[in-house]
C-alpha cells in the first residue's frame, strides 16, 4: 500500500455560518471572466496575492498609528492586538505597492488525486455523463461474518459507471464507518479508513476496537468527475454563497474579495488593495464612484440565490452521479470480545496494515484514543483552566467553545456587542482563580458583519504574543469561510499560520499549540471540507509543538447536519479539547 493513497478517517470542526441578511442596492461587478479556463489547463499559472518583498517589520507598520490603549491592557478584549486600529486601511497608508502575485499551489498535497483527475481528463470522459460514478459501484466483502476485537476489517470497493462498467481511475469520495443505530442514529461505531488504489478500486479498512453486532455502511458522497467539476467552480470563481462588500470612511458601499484579481477580472486601477502588509493576504474592493480608496469602517455580506447567474449551484453536482449507499453496503459483522483483551494501540500508529483512528463511538460518547487521560466532565476541566491564559482564535464554531466556557466556568465576559459586531473579540476572566480566556475571529473573508478591528489575522495574533510558556494556550481553527474560493488561497493563508507559530516556538518552545481540524457534515460541500482538511493535516504534520485535534473520525461515525455542531456533539468535542488543556501529552 503506497502511504499517499489514503483517504484518512480525518478530522473535525464545523464553521460560522452566522448570516445576517443586507440589501445591497448596487454592487459593481463585472460577470464574464475573459478568456478563464480552469488554472488546472493553464499548468497552474495564476494570480493568488503572495508578497516577493521584504516582510514588513511590526514597528514599521505601526509607527504612524497611536496603539490603542485597550490593545495594553490584559483586561480588554483587544489585549495585544496592536494592529486593531490598522485593518481596513488600503496599502496605500503604509506606503505600500500592491504585491506581486504568484500562486501557492495545493494539488500536491493530495497526489492521488492528481493522477485521477489527469486520467479522467484524458480519457474525454467529461460530457459523457453514463461514465459518471454512481451507487452502483459494488463493494465485495469476505465471507466472513464473525471476527474478535483486534482484528482488521477488510473490505473492497469497486467503482462503477451508470452502465454497470467498471471505472479504470480513482479519485472518487467515498465515506465508511461500522456502526450500530438505535432509533435511526449510530449510538456505537467505529470510522473506516479507505484507500485508493487509482485504478477504480478501493480498499476499506477498521481496527475492530469493540465488541458486538455492527453493519458496514458504504457511501458514495461525490464522484471524481463531480469534484473535477467543484475544483473548476473554486478556480473560476464561479461557485458563490456570498457576496462580501464594505462601508467605506466615505458612506459608499463597494464590492470586497480575495479574488478581484483573478484572470484581470478588474484591472488594478479599478481595485483598492487593502491586502495584509505583514503577511500579504488578499483583499480588494472595487474602488468607489468617489475614486478614492477611503478606510473601511464596516464589513458587510449578503447571501445569494441558489440560482444563476450569481453562482453556479452545488446542486448541479448531482448530475455527476447518484450518491448514497454503493451496492453490497449495509454487510452485518458480530465483533466477539477477546477474554483476555489484549489491546493497547494509540491514535494514528500502523496496525496490522491500517492506521488506528482517533477513537470510537460507545454509547453515544466519544472513546478517545489520542487522549488518553480525557476529563470526566466540562464543570470538572475548571480547575485546570485555573492560572493559565488561553486563546481561542477561529470561526463561530471556535466562539461555540468560548461560550462553552464562558457559561460553564461562570466567567465575567466582556467585549464589544455582537449585535452590530458579530464575532466580536471577547473576554472571558474570573480573577479570582487567574483564569482568562480570549476569543478572536479569524481574518477576512468572515461571513457576519463586523468592524475591521475585529477581524485580526491568526498569524497577527500569534505574531503579536509576547510571552509564552506552557501556560499559555493558542488554540486555533480556520477553513469553511475560505470553502468557496480557490484552495490556494487556503494554502497562502495557512503557511503564514504555519510560519508564525514556528517563529513563536523558537522563542518560547513551551507555548501550547492546538489546532483543531474540521468535522464531516453532510452536505454536498464535504468533498471539499475533506480537501481543506487533509490540507492541514499535510502543512501542520512536521511542525513540533502543534497537536493536530481529530474530529473528523469522530464526526465520521456521528456526521453533523449542519455546520455549528449541536449541543450533543458539541459537548464531546469540547471534553476531548478541554482534555488537553488538562492533561497536554508528555
Amino acid at each position: 500500500m503506497i502511504p499517499w493513497m489514503k483517504y484518512y478517517t480525518l478530522l473535525g470542526i464545523g464553521i460560522s455560518c452566522c448570516i445576517s441578511l443586507v440589501y445591497i442596492s448596487s454592487i459593481q461587478m463585472d460577470s464574464t471572466y475573459v478568456g478563464a479556463k480552469s488554472l488546472y489547463y493553464r499548468n497552474y499559472q495564476s494570480n493568488i496575492a503572495k508578497t516577493t518583498t521584504k516582510k514588513l517589520e511590526a514597528s514599521n507598520i505601526t509607527k504612524d498609528f497611536a496603539l490603542p490603549d485597550e490593545t495594553k491592557n490584559p483586561n480588554s478584549a483587544f489585549y495585544g492586538n496592536i494592529y486593531k486600529d490598522t485593518y481596513g486601511l488600503p496599502l496605500s497608508a503604509f506606503g505600500v505597492s500592491s504585491f506581486k502575485q504568484i500562486r501557492t499551489e495545493w494539488i500536491h498535497y493530495l497526489p492521488w488525486l492528481a493522477t485521477s483527475l489527469l486520467n479522467y481528463r484524458s480519457n474525454g470522459q467529461s460530457n459523457d455523463t453514463s461514465s459518471f460514478t454512481t451507487i452502483t459501484s459494488k463493494l465485495f466483502v469476505k465471507n466472513r461474518t464473525s471476527y474478535v476485537v483486534g482484528d482488521v476489517f477488510v473490505a473492497h470497493i469497486q467503482a462503477r459507471d451508470q452502465l454497470m462498467r467498471n471505472k479504470m481511475f480513482g479519485g472518487d469520495y467515498f465515506r465508511a464507518r461500522l456502526i450500530r443505530t438505535r432509533f435511526g442514529e449510530a449510538v456505537d461505531g467505529i470510522p473506516c479508513a479507505i484507500y485508493d488504489h487509482a485504478n477504480g478500486t478501493y480498499t476499506v479498512k477498521a481496527p475492530l476496537l469493540m465488541s458486538g453486532d455492527f453493519t458496514l455502511e458504504v457511501k458514495l458522497l461525490l464522484s471524481v468527475e463531480g469534484i473535477d467539476r467543484w475544483i473548476k467552480f473554486t478556480e473560476l470563481g464561479e461557485y458563490k454563497v456570498v457576496i462580501h462588500t464594505a462601508v467605506l470612511k466615505s458612506m459608499e458601499l463597494v464590492y470586497c474579495g480575495i479574488h478581484l484579481t483573478t484572470f484581470k477580472r478588474y484591472s488594478p486601477e479599478k481595485l483598492c488593495d487593502y491586502s495584509n502588509p505583514r503577511n500579504q493576504e488578499p483583499w480588494f474592493c472595487v474602488r468607489p464612484p468617489s475614486g478614492i480608496c477611503h478606510p473601511i469602517v464596516q464589513y458587510r455580506h449578503r447571501l445569494l440565490p441558489w440560482r444563476p447567474p450569481f453562482q453556479i449551484s452545488v446542486d448541479s453536482l448531482k448530475e455527476y452521479g447518484k450518491f448514497g449507499e454503493v451496492f453490497g453496503s449495509s454487510v452485518r459483522i458480530k465483533i466477539i470480545k477477546k477474554d483476555p483483551i489484549i489491546w493497547n494501540v494509540t491514535y494514528g500508529m500502523e496496525y496490522k496494515g491500517t492506521s488506528i483512528p482517533a477513537g470510537y463511538l460507545r454509547n453515544d460518547r466519544w472513546v478517545s484514543l489520542q487522549q488518553k487521560s480525557p476529563v470526566i466532565s466540562l464543570a470538572w476541566s475548571r480547575n485546570c483552566f485555573k492560572n493559565k491564559v488561553i486563546y481561542m482564535v477561529g470561526d463561530s464554531t471556535m466562539r461555540q467553545f468560548f461560550e462553552i466556557a464562558v457559561a460553564v466556568f461562570n466567567l465575567t465576559q466582556t467585549g464589544p456587542s455582537n449585535k452590530i459586531n458579530r464575532h466580536a473579540s471577547q473576554l472571558g476572566q474570573d480573577k479570582t482563580v487567574n483564569i482568562t480566556i480570549y476569543y478572536r475571529t479569524h481574518g477576512v473573508p468572515v461571513s457576519v458583519r463586523g468592524v475591521p478591528g475585529t477581524r485580526p489575522y491568526i498569524s497577527d495574533t500569534i505574531e503579536t504574543l509576547k510571552t509564552g510558556g506552557p501556560a499559555l494556550y493558542v488554540i486555533f481553527n480556520i477553513g469553511v469561510h475560505l470553502l468557496h474560493y480557490d484552495t490556494s488561497y487556503f494554502v497562502h493563508r495557512i503557511l503564514k499560520i504555519r510560519d508564525a507559530i514556528a517563529d513563536h516556538l523558537r522563542i518560547f518552545p513551551d507555548t501550547r499549540f492546538i489546532l483543531r481540524g474540521l468535522n464531516v457534515v453532510e452536505t454536498m460541500e464535504e468533498w471539499a471540507i475533506f480537501r481543506l482538511e487533509f490540507i492541514l493535516r499535510e502543512v501542520f504534520k512536521s511542525l513540533i509543538g502543534v497537536l493536530f485535534l481529530n474530529f473528523w473520525d469522530y464526526t465520521t461515525v456521528s456526521p453533523l447536519k449542519h455546520y455549528h455542531p449541536g449541543e450533543h456533539a458539541l459537548n464531546e468535542e469540547a471534553l476531548l479539547l478541554f482534555s488537553y488543556v488538562c492533561n497536554w501529552p508528555k
